[in-house]
């Protein structure tokens, strides 16, 4: 049973939405770009394993989990994770093409392209490692105790594995299913009542990864952030108030609620508190009334009074 579904986190949000409007001339530009470039073949990768999880049928109970995020002696981040009666199993998503090399000492992931083009990355090996200890821990507190178990999973047959790890299970997405039923199941460590709290227990100690605003965690100045509306339709940042709806300058489309998206972004990666002058330069008003009325019906948290009247977002996503 998938508890918590596949969904796009508000990192990647914030990271599409800083790229579309940090300065393409800026320094760390190219750098942004391929984090976001990852990032999205990441959440592809995961989207389908994922997917090929909603069809999975076990001989016992499974709760699916995509995205969790929970906090040990560090936060940590998994991105699949399944609990049953007999064991814990996290699902490291990686989906690399080209040839794949894993290496120890020092341990590293290395791919080659058909274009000769080599790159390296973090090793997965590590990265479940230190999964599996700090979720021992999160267990071992909560009063759980439960096998936890990792794998490397490669969503796509795009990724050629030449050299597989010595220690650590690595498994293409149509593996995943006769993996699962392969495990030790003779004794049950935790009752169906028992698991049922080990998922609401989970669910009640996820937290989100929120390193907002983006500006500040990158070390960007905000004035090399692109400001105004972005259109609907085409995307154009720089859509025009006139009256009671801002209009687009390239594609004419008219909209009443435009303003809201970008109010939204301003938070993820503009600043963390917004006020009357902010919000006109960020929208690019030249009415305080109306960025008034804009920021009073945000569902936004308001501290302070008139002209010190401030404002701030809560992410609950």
């Amino acid at each position: 049973m998938i508890v918590k579904p596949y969904a796009q986190t508000l990192y990647m949000e914030a990271l599409i939405s800083l790229n579309k409007r940090l300065k393409k001339n800026h320094p760390k530009y190219l750098t942004l770009r391929e984090d976001l470039n990852r990032n999205i073949a990441g959440d592809i990768g995961e989207e389908a394993v994922m997917s090929f999880l909603q069809k999975v049928k076990l001989p016992y109970k499974f709760f699916a989990f995509h995205n969790i995020s929970l906090f040990g002696e560090s936060l940590f981040q998994m991105d699949i994770l399944i609990i049953t009666q007999y064991y814990a199993m996290i699902f490291e998503v990686k989906n690399i093409q080209g040839e794949i090399e894993f290496k120890s000492h020092p341990y590293q992931l290395s791919r080659t392209l058909s274009t000769g083009v080599r790159n390296s990355f973090d090793s997965p090996e590590i990265q479940l490692q230190e999964y599996i200890y700090q979720l021992n821990v999160i267990f071992k507190a909560g009063g759980f105790s439960i096998p936890i178990y990792g794998a490397v999973v490669f969503p796509f047959s795009s990724s050629y594995i030449k050299t597989p790890p010595s220690e650590t299970t690595v498994l293409f997405r149509n593996e995943i299913k006769s993996y699962l039923r392969k495990l030790k199941t003779h004794d049950s460590p935790l009752s169906l009542e028992v698991l049922d709290s080990l998922k609401k227990f989970i669910l009640n100690k996820t937290t989100n990864y929120k390193p907002f605003p983006l500006a500040q965690h990158f070390a960007i100045n905000p004035d090399d952030i692109i400001k105004g509306v972005e259109c609907t339709i085409c995307n154009l940042v720089g859509m025009k108030k006139v009256a009671r709806h801002w209009i687009c300058p390239k594609c004419r489309n008219i909209s009443t609620n435009a303003h809201t998206k970008t109010i939204k972004e301003y938070f993820l990666i503009y600043k963390d508190s917004i006020s009357n002058t902010e919000c006109r330069q960020f929208l690019n008003l030249n009415n305080m009334y109306e960025a008034n009325r804009i920021l009073k019906n945000a569902n936004l948290i308001k501290t302070g009074k008139y002209k010190d009247a401030k404002y701030k977002m809560e992410f609950i996503k």
